[in-house]
């Protein structure tokens, strides 16, 4: 049954529609109710601006602790001394 039919096979009849009456300002409004607009995208969109600066701290606050962690570690030490006894 497979091998009977060797030839080339027809293709399927394309379908064309043509409307008769197409209005193109109903068209638009149609796909402007379709469209979504996610509620993130209608706020303004901000900028990274913050995130820049406390990471930018950040790495300060940690570049001075790098450089001053003998007396850091001093004062931590005396600290507790004091505090337990």
């Amino acid at each position: 049954m497979l091998g009977l039919n060797s030839g080339r096979m027809a293709k399927p009849r394309g379908y064309s529609y043509q409307p008769r009456f197409y209005d193109p300002e109903a068209d638009a409004r149609r796909k402007r109710q379709l469209q979504f607009v996610r509620p993130s995208d209608k706020r303004q969109r901000k900028t990274k601006q913050p995130q820049f600066v406390a990471v930018g701290l950040g790495l300060v606050l940690a570049f001075y602790f790098y450089i001053n962690i003998e007396t850091i570690v001093e004062r931590v030490t005396a600290f507790g001394g004091w505090f337990f006894g």
